[in-house]
């Protein structure tokens, strides 16, 4: 690195000497100095498409350790690597070879790159209604509180713009802070993190000699780097060092780390003090959550842990913070540094989890954290999957998903960074969900003339939603009719309790409308008091609802993960029959929110409305189950251009992996025993009971909860019935919705129904290996934009716009394109339920004799 000669050294001298403050941390110790320094950009890596990760990595055969000391052996070595493991490599053989060529881990090369982030410059100024291409957001175009603002403000000019939140090393704000960096750390004796006035007087003494005073030239070359790779005295590595090191997981971790845009991974870790475990699952949903990787031995951790505190503080009430303590950086038996004995942290890399806890009780009372501190297990479970060592910062946004992941420590370890990702992810999480399409709403009287004819019940004002489906689909708007009205009066829950789960379900999918519409149920039922404790601070609901609407959250956010344990817990209060219906009411309610958000339906003028008392005409519905007919199978085109962009996030789980997951789940032990044909058939319509079923789905939903399940099987056969389309394209759409919601049991459904729609295995895989891929050019234009809006649909649902179903409608046309988006919403459905019960997957095709005749 190089320094300017101009203005550091006066300016810092000049401060140091009128110092008053008995302590300050990193970032008051920037302010104060104010200083202009400007060092030489270096390497900026921006780092495309992640590589796949190699084979183990390991070193060629017949190669020593002792052999690598030597420097032209180790090139050697490093010529012999590029070879084994080809590009693209992963970060770790990137990391080995760079070693071998002789890196310092100066954070130029090898594995060190750039933090990736979901949130930038062009995200917020779309949040913000402002052109990207503009300057930058004023604070008056600003959707969020004037704090958030001034956090991202870097500058503080009164406007955000991109060099604000710029973190790359080329950033002379960046290159600013680093060197800065460095200079805390010479001056922090302690090495806490903390300046103290003993420390700066140490310091002017040491500088001075005696002095009144000290000069520019004293602090260059007290703070100018020296040595390889600008290390102190002693603690420049060696290469076997690194390999080492590299090897024991000490200078980082083997993997990589889930990617932006994946699911976070669980842990349940013990905490720092005592013997309670805390499992990161459980902070997921109601705020973003905050993980920080670090270790009592990595010096630029400790120096910059008290900035992570500090952005603790700051958001504490608004996120959930962790703190997981890793493996030594830095061990007496391992790459040891003398700065960190000068400062008397020297310790032996734990062998067990006791002894990493006893470490970590030194970190915590050097350091003092604020935030809970779990200790990683002695084998590095969260370490290893978060790829935290030796210091790492991970933002999770409310959806379990990760949001911002910095680079690799101690050179991408930078909490600024973190907390705009924060401050964003607050933003994203606080939006509204955006206004898709405004249906053209028929007047009641209208909507009734189209709708079959009233066996029971009374014409009354309609929803929004049913009179948005009956123009193209009146028959199934009346079988939804008839739902909706089980769902909320014929529940074996009480009314009370199925109106908060219902409640819940809506705000994890930011669905005002039917938030709105839970609310007054639950009034009707329970008062208004009831309504304000349920919208008020969780920590004040009763014990016997928190258990009841964690549920609801994980069945509409996580249901694949939900635990088996959490499952049996609440199957045990509240028993079976109630479990079904907690099960189908989550599946419901995520049905219908995707059909509210997805068609922008609001609520009624005079809303919300209660559930219809009718009954229509059962002749009208579509029974006995049904199978439409195929009339031709569609072949794959040849491959060309994907006419919608692609995820980079989707390819990464792949075929094989897909089918290792349909076999396991065909292992699935169920979490409700599954009845018999002979117990189920006594619960259904007198249609339905001649045909015996091999269908667990059927079996367990029509087994426990028939009063709701019934009226599901109607609504979706009539749906059939009335709009039949093309097979193979519906459960390629179904397909889609099952990875992105990672649904086994339907995917493996899906399977087998495009065989019943004519093709054969090999065409089955073959269609299906293209669908989990990112080049969808195989498939029609018209499908890739389905596909395309199934995937969006089934996982952001609230990220909807009216221009993403216009054009369903430009390419569909608009009966196709309504049927089309009533079958996906009707697989949130389906995958809720398979995934609540973790049904197990039927080892023969069980749909091959269902026929396709009313």
């Amino acid at each position: 690195m190089v320094l300017s000669p101009t203005g550091l050294e006066p300016l810092l001298a000049r401060n140091l000497a009128m110092h008053r403050h008995k302590a300050f941390n990193l970032t008051t110790f920037v302010m104060v100095f104010g200083l202009v320094v400007f060092i030489s950009a270096g390497h900026h890596y921006a780092r495309g498409q992640e590589p796949a990760l190699n084979a183990v990595l390991r070193l060629p055969e017949g190669v020593k350790m002792e052999a690598l000391s030597d420097p032209k052996e180790a090139a050697k070595v490093a010529d012999r690597m590029e070879k084994l493991y080809p590009v693209p490599r992963s970060e770790a053989a990137q990391m080995l070879i760079a070693i071998l060529r002789g890196s310092q881990l100066e954070g130029t090369d090898g594995w060190f790159g750039p933090a990736s982030s979901k949130y930038g410059y062009a995200w917020l100024a779309k949040l913000c209604g402002v052109d990207p291409k503009d300057k930058g957001i004023p604070k008056g175009k600003f959707t969020g509180a004037k704090g958030l603002f001034d956090r991202l403000d870097r500058d503080g000019d009164g406007a955000i713009t991109e060099r604000d939140l710029d973190w790359s090393d080329r950033n002379p704000m960046v290159m600013q802070a680093n060197f800065l960096n460095r200079i805390f750390r010479r001056v922090d004796g302690s090495g806490d993190g903390h300046l103290t006035r003993e420390e700066l007087d140490a310091m002017f003494d040491r500088l001075s000699r005696g002095r009144d005073h000290f000069t520019a030239d004293d602090f260059r070359q007290a703070f100018l780097p020296r040595g390889s790779g600008g290390f102190s005295p002693g603690d420049a590595p060696t290469i076997p060092t690194l390999v080492k090191g590299l090897f024991a997981g000490e200078i980082g971790s083997m993997g990589e780390g889930p990617a932006v845009g994946d699911k976070a991974p669980d842990f349940s870790l013990e905490v720092a003090e005592g013997q309670e475990r805390v499992q990161l699952f459980s902070l997921i949903g109601k705020k973003p959550v905050v993980l920080c990787f670090g270790n009592f031995t990595c010096g630029p951790f400790r120096a910059l842990y008290p900035d992570v505190e500090a952005v603790f503080e700051r958001y504490k009430d608004k996120a959930n913070f962790v703190m997981v303590y890793v493996r030594e950086a830095h061990p007496a038996d391992g790459w040891k540094m003398e700065m960190n004995t000068r400062m008397g942290v020297e310790v032996t890399q734990p062998k067990n989890r006791e002894e990493r806890k006893a470490v970590c009780g030194q970190f915590r009372d050097m350091m003092k954290p604020g935030m809970t501190v779990l200790v990683d297990d002695i084998h590095d479970p969260a370490g290893t999957a978060y790829s935290g060592m030796p210091a790492r910062l991970y933002v999770i946004d409310t959806q379990g998903k990760v949001v911002f992941k910095n680079g690799r420590g101690p050179f991408g370890f930078k909490p600024g960074e973190m907390e705009q990702a924060l401050v964003m992810s607050l933003l994203d999480s606080e939006k509204p969900a955006k206004q898709g399409v405004s249906i053209p709403l028929q007047t009641d009287e209208e909507c009734w003339n189209r709708l079959p004819r009233l066996e029971t019940g009374t014409k009354g004002a309609l929803p929004n939603w049913a009179k948005a489906v009956a123009e193209q689909l009146p028959r199934t708007a009346a079988a939804m009719l008839e739902l909706d009205l089980a769902h909320r009066t014929k529940s074996p829950l009480d009314p009370a309790l199925r109106s908060k789960m219902r409640w819940m379900v809506a705000k994890a999918n930011r669905c005002d409308y039917a938030q709105k519409t839970a609310l007054a149920d639950l009034e009707k039922v329970a008062g208004p008091a009831s309504v304000a404790i349920l919208t008020g601070n969780p920590a004040q609901w009763p014990q016997s609802d928190k258990a009841p609407l964690e549920f609801a959250r994980l069945m509409t956010l996580d249901a694949p993960n939900i635990t088996d344990s959490f499952f049996e817990s609440l199957r045990k209060e509240n028993g079976e029959q109630k479990m079904a219906a907690m099960v189908l009411l989550a599946a419901y309610g995520n049905f219908q929110d995707r059909l509210l958000l997805g068609l922008n339906i609001q609520l009624e003028k005079d809303g919300p409305l209660s559930p219809l008392q009718v009954r229509f005409d059962p002749a009208a519905f579509q029974v006995a189950p049904i199978l439409p007919g195929q009339k031709k199978v569609p072949g794959l085109l040849a491959p060309g251009k994907s006419v919608v962009p692609t995820e980079s996030a989707w390819g990464k789980l792949g075929y094989e992996e897909l089918q290792a997951r349909l076999e396991k789940q065909r292992e699935r032990q169920p979490r409700l025993p599954i009845p018999t044909w002979e117990e189920v058939r006594k619960n259904l319509p007198l249609a339905n009971q001649s045909k015996p079923t091999r269908i667990v789905w059927s079996l367990v939903c029509n087994g426990y909860a028939p009063e709701l399940a019934v009226p599901w099987n109607i609504t979706t056969r009539t749906m059939w019935a009335e709009s039949p389309q093309d097979r193979v394209f519906e459960e390629s759409l179904f397909w889609i919705q099952t990875k992105t919601m990672q649904c086994n049991y339907c995917m493996g459904h899906c399977e087998m129904l495009l065989e019943v729609a004519g093709l054969d295995k090999a065409g089955v895989a073959e269609r299906t290996r293209k669908l989990a891929g990112n080049d969808w050019s195989v498939f029609p234009p018209e499908e890739q934009v389905a596909f395309a809006f199934a995937r969006k649909l089934s996982g952001m649902p609230w990220d909807l716009t009216g221009e993403d179903y216009r054009k369903l409608e430009e390419s569909l046309g608009k009966g196709r394109a309504m049927a089309t988006f009533w079958w996906l919403c009707r697989g949130l459905y389906m995958t809720r339920v398979s995934d609540g019960f973790q049904l197990p997957l039927e080892r023969e095709n069980v749909f091959g004799d269902m026929g396709a005749k009313k």
